[in-house]
């Protein structure tokens, strides 16, 4: 990504779901990158998402359902098959647990970085 973008561009690193040594670089080099997560983290067996939610600033994440997938851990399929924005909040909820801030703070944050990733 270095050769063809340049280092000031907004960048959302969709969907992420790996450990945080492969997204450290990124994150070093694009001061602009924000780091997407879904429900996935909100399963305890994610244990290198989950890490990687615990060691990425919080200024460069956002929420993400990736509706209709991810459905979190406390939705059973038997009330709901698919994911849908609504279920944001269980993403929210572990995110807050697992960065040790309360709800609020954690709301504003993703919230003024998804605004400042997409001007929304």
């Amino acid at each position: 990504m270095k050769k063809c973008v340049p280092r000031e561009y907004k960048i959302h690193r969709h969907c992420f779901t790996n450990s945080y040594p492969v997204i450290e670089p990124f994150l070093t080099e694009f001061p602009n990158l924000y780091v997407g997560f879904t429900a996935l983290i909100t399963y305890f067996k994610a244990t290198e998402a989950r890490e990687a939610v615990r060691q990425i600033p919080l200024n460069r994440i956002v929420l993400e359902t990736d509706a209709p997938y991810f459905l979190p851990r406390q939705v059973r399929k038997d009330v709901c098959r698919f994911s849908h924005p609504g279920m944001g909040i269980h993403t929210l909820q572990e995110l807050s647990f697992l960065k040790g801030e309360d709800m609020a703070t954690v709301l504003a944050t993703v919230r003024h970085n998804t605004t400042q990733v997409y001007g929304v």
